[in-house]
């Protein structure tokens, strides 16, 4: 009896804090409303940071290792323009990968970690106290990374009276929630996929530039669910280390002690249940001779259940975990390896859709790629011919990709020959260049 009676407390404790939060939530929509519908300035007009170029970008991501924030800030401190990136601090962690300095005309304003926990609860999008963080900077334009903070940006720019680019990293209303009672990450409940398509809604009516990072989230962000036909533009994440040289790295053959002449399969990105890892340290146990390097952040929280997997396929001995390296290195970190590998398992859209850092990366790392069979990857793997596609859930057909190039010398040779080419098109500094551009019309700078 006691048990039910402390059960049914505990349930009534959680249907008056969720009414409440229902009831906050909607109290805060209402003030975010008025704030959103502030006027936007046109071309030429005055601006609260003067014109001079003040760009304040809002994140709520690792940042250590957010390479996309990093290249923004870098292609405008470049051209001219004073950025500053006003984020929760709440990644410890990663600090051990050394102190953040992307170079002059970069600032960093870190804010209490309990500045983003507006984004773990109803309504997920509106902050407060981060909002009153980003009226104080008074810029030319607020640059939010991602829609957990562009209803903020939105809001701070209809108060202050500035303008306000939206660049969506993920496609938020199409993504994935983490099921705590499953223990899965699982696609959107309704409540939380409308708040996030509702947001959405109001950024591509009330931004000042729409960015994103592949041509299949923004031709569908251009479609009739929105009700809009605003342009949206597509910036990929190429790295600045495309083309030209790279400072030297230690071997990653040397870090896990095999001889120089392994063939070595590189993970290098995000680990953890929603990267479909595990389909890939099973086809290694059907590839003989080839080793697995899983590199990323807080692979401590993982390991032992990806070593679990290789000791169940005879792969234990091939398959080892490293500690991650600070973004601008990754592509010097993976020079020494024989392959990239990337996947993600096809739980959303978003998923299916991603074009991601790793890509690229491998890339300008001089690795052939072997990758999940989704559109905007194979447009790169097979488009350019630079590796091959599997079905990401079939550990048969990722081993076979695998074994194609680590047994086939002419398939892997005509493979790095077609990266050189594949680095000349995606040429970084015009990829970047088209961010300066956007904001030298913006802001009417020669």
């Amino acid at each position: 009896m006691t048990t039910i009676s402390t059960r049914v407390r505990r349930l009534a404790g959680q249907c008056i804090d969720g009414a409440r939060r229902l009831k906050m939530g909607l109290i805060d929509a209402w003030a975010f409303n008025k704030a959103i519908l502030g006027r936007r300035p046109r071309r030429g007009d005055a601006l609260p940071g003067g014109g001079q170029g003040l760009v304040v970008m809002l994140v709520i991501s690792e940042l250590w290792i957010d390479p996309r924030v990093r290249r923004a800030a870098t292609a405008l401190a470049q051209a001219g323009y004073r950025v500053r990136i006003v984020y929760p601090d709440f990644f410890s962690e990663l600090r051990k990968l050394g102190p953040m300095d992307w170079g002059p005309g970069i600032e960093f304003r870190p804010l209490d970690g309990a500045y983003a926990w507006f984004a773990n609860g109803f309504p997920w999008v509106l902050g407060k106290e981060y909002l009153r963080a980003v009226e104080e900077e008074r810029p030319d334009v607020i640059h939010c990374h991602d829609l957990n903070t562009s209803i903020i940006g939105l809001a701070a720019a209809g108060r202050i009276g500035c303008h306000c680019i939206c660049d969506f990293h993920e496609w938020f209303s199409e993504n994935v929630s983490w099921d705590a009672a499953k223990k899965a990450y699982l696609p959107h409940p309704r409540l939380h996929k409308f708040v996030y398509w509702l947001s959405e809604f109001i950024v591509m009516h009330r931004a000042t530039e729409v960015i994103t990072v592949c041509d299949s989230i923004a031709d569908d962000l251009r479609t009739v669910r929105y009700l809009s036909k605003r342009p949206v533009k597509v910036i990929r994440n190429i790295p600045e280390t495309i083309k030209g040289s790279v400072a030297d790295y230690p071997s990653v053959k040397a870090e896990i002690g095999v001889p120089e002449d392994t063939f070595v399969v590189l993970w290098q990105g995000g680990v953890g249940p929603t990267r479909l890892i595990e389909p890939i340290i099973e086809a290694i146990g059907q590839v003989p001779d080839v080793v697995l390097v899983i590199r990323g952040p807080v692979i401590e929280r993982f390991e032992d259940d990806y070593y679990a997997i290789a000791e169940r396929v005879g792969a234990r001995e091939r398959v080892f975990c490293v500690p991650p390296v600070p973004s601008e290195q990754v592509v010097a970190a993976a020079r020494s390896a024989d392959i990239g590998v990337w996947s993600l398992p096809n739980l959303s859209r978003n998923f299916y859709y991603s074009l991601p850092n790793k890509i690229f990366e491998y890339l300008a790392a001089g690795l052939p790629i072997v990758g999940a069979n989704f559109p905007e990857a194979r447009k790169i793997i097979e488009g350019y011919g630079v590796g091959v596609c599997f079905d990401p859930y079939d550990p048969a057909s990722i081993a076979a990709a695998i074994r194609r190039i680590a047994t086939d010398a002419a398939f892997a040779a005509r493979c790095r020959d077609n990266i050189v080419r594949a680095s000349a098109e995606l040429d970084v500094d015009a990829e970047w260049q088209k961010l300066v551009d956007l904001y030298d019309r913006l802001l009417q700078r020669a």
